[in-house]
């Protein structure tokens, strides 16, 4: 008997744990997200608000996806390479022990910062409660709500847009100042074919017995809507009898208000949401399979005895049993007793003379109704067959759907991974604007260090020093900006000619520092960061033209076959009567057209071939991004993010494209070739020179 079936309605990427707890516990799992998350279309708003947290006495986050895509916002604003650094001296409050989970991912917990949430969301034990709650009413049970607490006083509550303002308009009743401002936005998504193929066959009468996991009003909202736009009315109301697990009061009266008859309530939180599952799994498991029935022997030949034809009446009652049955009803010799001994008489009684004796009649009998056993046994069994494999086809349908499922869900998460690597070459966009940045602002500060040292120059001396002074300090500023040995090296050696020409004693201590530096550069090996720049891009050109194991075309011909066939022709010519050599040529020809239809290759992943046209697309867009990563990193002279970066997309190329192909094989060797010819090189610091020239300034 099938599994019972959790249809999660979570959004896409958000029910991973739940999804594996679920199947732990024995139950099958159907994704049909009723919410969508996305950014909010307009985080203006937001991006001010976190501008100034120092402003605000208390940030309430309404959600997990709240927290998420206001701190990634937060890290923006700070314009930070990893997590956002959040106050510690601005109090943080949530309503449930996701949010304070997905704070803690990110720093924000105790003791460094004050975290408010409802008793139990943050593992604390309450003697006192029946049922921890989490939501508006008990977060504002925890806050200080004496009078005045909060006269006077700023609030930010972050949120997605629509949802309920409870919490607001008490605060706000408390005299205090409420922001809020989305950070996300909820909305419709469009399910499937696939997804309500399998809402469909759910709601049949012999369907395993299916439950709906609601997490929220507006989902529940959304399933009604939906459902009247692709349901019949008939299959509309047949889901309104579905078993429905909600893990809030509210949630559970919005469902009962718009028609669904059966809600069981849930503690909240995973916990009590897989509890809630397995309780009524367990409900609805099923009976345990029925014994085999031992097999009927089959009777002892018997001799051929005549007997007269029996009566049309005898037919037309075996012909009206009714329908057949999958039960097999076990058959004993009490059940045919009564039917031979009523059966005798019968015919007796239908015909005019007795040929035989009654006791060969009798054993005549008894071999056609062991007959007649044998045929119903074989009708009950072809029957069962039949049965089983109508069941047989259902399960895999029912299982191709969830692969489809599987697979829609795989492509919304490998959005979201690209959106990351977006977001991602953003922010290292944002980085390299910053450094052209300082470069422009390093070319003013030199512009108007000439301007200074023009109009404060006394004398010559003063003044071959000062520029000295600029064209180190210059040098300087390249090396630690761009790594540009060959330009410190060259104001070195420039220095050093000009303080050579002066021919100074003073000038003898600046002279040894310079000529140190000046080997400490010409030490540096030179490392080829164009060229390996170059590899990657050409690589990035490729991406597209490299051949997927899905997509796999016939090959041509191994090198030398062609030969082959020719001496074999030519042998067939030079013997045209032999026939042997008939047979050899037909044997190689057979050989040869086999070899081109069939290959027989050796895949060790078996998830290479399995991807549709849209995956190999994001496929190829993901191996591109990481590449480009990786140049960025190679560019910014930040080996670690290079090296992940192309080994990452090296792994790709590998699992994923055919390996044979002298293309593939062309883009993994360029890659190695930039890996290696990319090394990072420790760069000196023209420190010494400048101590020196600033101890001689002194002097």
């Amino acid at each position: 008997m099938p599994r019972p079936t959790v249809v999660v309605t979570r959004p896409a990427g958000q029910s991973r744990q739940l999804t594996e707890a679920l199947h732990a516990a024995g139950l099958d799992v159907l994704g049909f997200p009723l919410l969508a998350i996305g950014p909010a279309a307009d985080d203006t708003p937001l991006r001010a608000a976190l501008a100034r947290l120092a402003d605000y006495a208390l940030v309430v986050f309404v959600s997990p996806n709240a927290v998420s895509f206001a701190l990634d916002a937060l890290a923006q604003v700070q314009n930070t390479a990893g997590q956002a650094q959040w106050p510690p001296d601005v109090p943080v409050a949530v309503v449930g022990p996701s949010s304070v989970a997905a704070l803690a991912e990110r720093g924000v917990a105790p003791p460094t910062h004050r975290v408010i949430a409802p008793a139990g969301a943050q593992g604390e034990t309450d003697t006192t409660a029946d049922a921890p709650r989490f939501d508006s009413e008990a977060l504002w049970t925890e806050l200080d709500t004496t009078p005045g607490a909060f006269a006077g006083r700023s609030v930010l509550i972050i949120r997605g847009n629509g949802g309920r303002d409870w919490l607001g308009d008490r605060l706000r009743e408390a005299g205090a100042t409420v922001d809020a401002v989305e950070a996300y936005s909820r909305t419709l998504p469009e399910p499937t074919g696939m997804q309500w193929q399998a809402v469909r066959d759910s709601l049949k009468p012999d369907a395993p017995p299916y439950a709906w996991l609601l997490t929220s009003s507006e989902a529940v909202r959304n399933l009604d809507a939906l459902a009247r736009l692709h349901l019949s009315p008939q299959e509309h109301e047949r889901l309104k009898q579905m078993q429905c697990i909600a893990p809030h009061a509210r949630i559970a009266a919005q469902a009962q208000s718009l028609g669904f008859a059966h809600v069981l309530p849930a503690a909240p939180g995973d916990a009590g949401l897989l509890a809630a599952c397995t309780q009524w799994g367990n409900a609805h498991a099923g009976p345990a399979a029925p014994e085999p029935v031992a097999p009927v022997p089959a009777p002892a030949p018997v001799e051929p005895v005549p007997v007269p034809a029996p009566a049309p009446a005898a037919s037309e009652s075996t012909g009206s049993e009714g329908p057949t049955t999958t039960k097999v009803e076990r058959v004993t010799p009490e059940t045919t007793s009564p039917s031979s001994s009523h059966a005798a008489p019968s015919g007796a009684a239908g015909t005019s003379f007795t040929a035989h004796p009654p006791a060969g009649h009798a054993a005549a009998r008894r071999g056609m109704v062991a007959w007649w056993v044998v045929a119903v046994v074989l009708v009950l069994a072809i029957a069962g067959g039949f049965f089983w494999l109508q069941m047989r086809v259902e399960h895999l349908t029912q299982e191709l759907a969830r692969r489809q499922q599987s697979n829609d869900t795989l492509v919304q998460e490998t959005r979201v991974l690209s959106k990351n690597a977006q977001d991602t070459v953003k922010e290292l966009q944002a980085k390299v604007g910053a450094l052209d940045g300082q470069v422009v602002e390093a070319r003013d500060k030199q512009a108007a260090l000439e301007q200074v040292y023009q109009d404060l120059m006394r004398n010559r001396d003063d003044w071959e020093i000062a520029e000295i002074q600029q064209l180190l300090t210059n040098a300087g500023q390249q090396l630690q900006l761009t790594g540009n040995v060959q330009v410190a090296l060259s104001a070195l050696q420039s220095a050093d000619a000009r303080l050579a020409r002066a021919d100074k004693p003073q000038y003898n201590q600046l002279r040894r520092a310079i000529a140190r530096d000046i080997a400490r550069m010409k030490a540096v090996p030179d490392t080829d960061l164009t060229g390996a720049a170059i590899k990657l891009d050409e690589s990035i050109n490729q991406i597209d033209a490299l051949p997927l194991l899905s997509g796999e075309r016939m090959l041509d011909r191994v090198p030398g076959e062609n030969e082959k066939l020719a001496k074999g022709d030519a042998r067939g010519a030079s013997a045209p009567a032999a026939t042997g050599n008939v047979l050899t040529r037909t044997w190689d020809y057979v050989l040869a057209e086999l070899g081109q239809v069939i290959r027989v290759r050796k895949v060790d992943d078996t998830n290479a071939l399995l991807l549709s046209g849209d995956q190999g697309w994001f496929l190829r867009e993901n191996v591109k991004l990481r590449l480009l990563n990786a140049r960025l990193a190679l560019l910014s002279r930040n080996e670690p993010v290079f090296r992940n970066d192309l080994a990452a997309a090296q792994a790709m190329i590998g699992r994923y494209f055919d390996t044979r192909s002298r293309r593939v094989q062309g883009v993994l060797t360029l890659l190695k070739q930039s890996q290696a010819s990319a090394v990072s090189v420790s760069l000196p610091t023209m420190a010494e020179s400048l101590g020196a020239l600033h101890a001689l300034k002194k002097e």
